[in-house]
């Protein structure tokens, strides 16, 4: 090799693998931010529905063809490694629930179904055939005060006696 190629490739290296160097080791050396995918952030989470009885009761709402239902359990159950991931809430006047928990995260939440335990009206029990219990729909992020929550929603349920002629009748 002549001294002027020698000297020649000599520069090539110089400027080449320098900046090979960098190519290959940049994506090591970038600070953690830079390259960490950014998370959403965990939040507790609240789940409301609504019960009904699809009976003429007090509260009948016409375009529903049915009746709130207070007094009617519903739980929220999680097939999760944490122990003890339930919570429950009982419906009110309006046939309504809203179950709050922080045992259960926006994380974790599409291991939970909700189940409806019970009725206060034996002719209005909890539907049968729905043993897996009944999915969550995420609506929302909420926030009250410093209490940041995943607000789901499911429902509205509407139970039945087998025989009609079974509705409670209240006047």
């Amino acid at each position: 090799m002549k001294p002027e190629e020698f000297a020649l490739e000599m520069a090539l290296m110089k400027t080449l693998v320098p900046a090979a160097l960098q190519l290959i080791l940049l994506p090591v050396y970038l600070p953690p931010s830079a390259t960490a995918l950014s998370l959403p952030p965990r939040y507790g989470v609240a789940v409301e529905g609504a019960v009904y009885c699809k009976c003429e009761l007090p509260g009948y709402v016409g375009s529903l063809g049915a009746s709130p239902l207070p007094g009617a359990v519903a739980m929220l159950r999680c097939n999760s490694s944490r122990p003890g991931a339930s919570a429950s809430a009982v419906t009110d006047v309006r046939g309504r629930f809203l179950i709050q928990t922080t045992k259960v995260t926006n994380y974790a939440i599409h291991k939970c179904k909700l189940f409806l335990v019970s009725s206060p009206l034996p002719g209005c029990d909890v539907p049968a055939g729905h043993d897996g219990g009944f999915p969550l729909k995420f609506v929302r992020n909420t926030v009250a005060g410093a209490t940041k929550r995943a607000l789901y929603t499911v429902g509205p349920f509407k139970l039945a006696p087998a025989d009609p002629s079974l509705c409670p009748h209240h006047p």
